[in-house]
């Protein structure tokens, strides 16, 4: 017969005072903490054009949300930032802005705290640098506010819209990186108007949010292109990638070097493509599809084109043509056929700003530019896709929020959708719930929220005038945690807006992968071109 537990303790361990025995117990459960279960948050008055990035910041071991957010366009709002505990949802703390908070956060502990800190962009000059424990304002940009019961025009000043940020070498001599980010786009301006202010592309000081570098986009253009830094050659020379143009503006795609960037003068910047009528606004996806150890540059244009240009040598590898759609989101990269180069995944708008409704997706092959999949599913909607291998197959599979309607009694009811493309099995099926309202430009967040080894993702939808679909007008904001059960066996570069590192870089080093989980971290079973035909 088993002895109890209890009758095996020293004696003088039973009179232990109750009040110890709890301690301990409460010690136990913060060593332990309870299981991170699905949550969904609703937030009513506010929507997001913002999409969900993630860092630790309670200590807790769980990762923690944090997205910009707005009321109405142009309109001040009291929920432009906030943050959200990756345990429950529990609102941790929100900030205020003039405007919606478009941009997607990036974040580097600049305060000394051990916790770090949160740097955004948005619409009239909104930039700013957040305690990320707190929420207390770091620094901002462009205040209002220069002097007492004076307030000021951003556009008056020049400063118009700032979008995601990249961190660079220290340019000021404090020991931290420093910003790049670019600024552009008059809302004020009609849309087929030409005289638009240029773009600029600016290096700022992340401890203070002092401008260290204003250097104008070399065509005069406007710029609403979140630039992509990387050192090509590993060289250590580091090459800023930048757009131009907008809906119905023309625009070019240039590479310059960062320190052509310092020193505020862009005239030798190299032309990489050109669209005469319509510009290039979403960031590139950067990615070896040669084989020779240096990044590739693959992009969308407004004008409905994927375009492969060569890292080295700057030519065109291959273009492929969406006709009768345009482009306002980045490729998702991965492995989704059965060679080892990789792939991209694209959703563009069928129609022409402002009158899209419907969207188009497109799985292109990464070797050859081949064309794997094409598909017509949802509304318009100009958030990202991602990869992830959903079914741990060993294959990526394309993850899209997907929108669309049903005509009910009196109204029309709109919806979000999380949809997955599984290419390997050529089938999609739907995974989590359904959100009400329309999920416009927000992209998902996919990985390992709380350590435990499977796959969880954080999805929006923001809430619209039913009748009308106005999504300048939102009406209430819904993030949602779903949690997989899949375990993650290799690992994700692309789980979120600009990849899984927020750089728009999709590395190939798979050693740590490798050595955690002892599978090879792709699963291919040819070299050959036998993915091309899958569909």
């Amino acid at each position: 017969m088993k002895i109890p537990l209890l009758n095996t303790l020293p004696a003088r361990w039973l009179c232990i005072p109750a009040a110890l025995v709890a301690l301990f117990a409460g010690w136990g459960l913060l060593r332990n903490p309870a299981p991170v279960k699905p949550w969904n948050v609703y937030m009513p008055g506010v929507g997001t054009g913002s999409s969900p990035r993630v860092a630790d910041l309670t200590g807790d071991g769980v990762l923690d949300i944090v997205m910009g957010a707005g009321g109405r366009e142009n309109q001040p709002s009291d929920t432009a930032i906030i943050a959200l505990d990756g345990r429950d949802g529990t609102l941790l703390w929100h900030r205020a802005g003039r405007n919606q908070m478009v941009g997607s956060a990036v974040f580097k502990d600049v305060t000394g705290d051990g916790v770090v800190d949160v740097f955004i962009g948005g619409r009239s000059a909104q930039l700013v640098a957040l305690n990320g424990k707190t929420g207390g304002l770091i620094w901002e940009f462009f205040p209002l506010e220069n002097a007492p019961g004076k307030k000021a025009n951003p556009a008056d000043a020049g400063w118009y819209n700032f979008f995601n940020p990249q961190f660079v070498a220290d340019q000021d001599g404090d020991g931290l990186e420093d910003l790049l980010i670019s600024n552009g786009g008059d809302y004020s301006v009609p849309p087929r108007d030409p005289n638009r202010p240029a773009g600029n592309l600016l290096v700022i000081s992340s401890r203070n949010g002092r401008l260290l570098a204003k250097a104008p986009v070399p065509d005069g253009k406007e710029t609403y292109m979140s630039p992509v830094v990387a050192d090509f050659e590993g060289d250590g020379t580091w090459w800023v990638i930048f757009g131009t143009g907008g809906e119905t503006i023309g625009g070019n795609l240039y590479r310059a070097r960062l320190t052509e960037v310092l020193g505020g003068n862009l005239a030798g910047a190299r032309l990489l493509a050109s669209s005469p009528e319509k510009g290039f606004i979403a960031p590139p996806a950067l990615a070896d599809i040669t084989t020779d150890g240096v990044p590739d540059i693959v992009v969308n244009s407004v004008d409905g084109r994927t375009l492969a240009i060569d890292g080295r040598s700057d030519s065109l590898l291959w273009q492929v043509e969406t006709r009768h759609t345009e482009g306002y989101s980045s490729p998702a990269v991965g492995y989704f056929n059965q060679d080892s180069i990789p792939d991209f995944f694209s959703n563009f708008g069928l129609g022409a700003w402002p009158t899209i409704v419907n969207s188009v997706q497109l799985l292109v092959d990464g070797k050859t530019g081949q064309v794997l999949y094409r598909s017509n599913l949802g509304g318009f909607q100009y958030a990202s896709p991602v990869s992830a291998d959903m079914n741990g197959d060993g294959f990526d599979d394309g993850l899209l929020s997907l929108n669309t309607w049903y005509s009910g009694t009196y109204e029309n009811v709109y919806y979000a959708q999380l949809m997955v493309f599984d290419f390997h099995h050529r089938k999609n099926y739907p995974a989590g719930d359904t959100l009400l309202g329309q999920n416009l430009a927000s992209t998902p967040w996919a990985g390992d929220l709380d350590g435990d080894g499977t796959l969880d993702i954080i999805s929006c939808s923001t809430g619209v005038l039913r009748q009308t679909n106005d999504i300048d007008n939102p009406k209430a904001l819904r993030i949602s945690l779903l949690q997989t059960g899949q375990p993650i066996r290799k690992t994700l570069r692309w789980g979120a807006y600009m990849g899984s590192s927020y750089n728009g870089v999709f590395s190939r080093n798979s050693a740590a992968s490798a050595k955690r989980t002892g599978l090879p971290e792709h699963a291919q079973t040819t070299t050959g071109s036998n993915g091309s035909s899958m569909f």
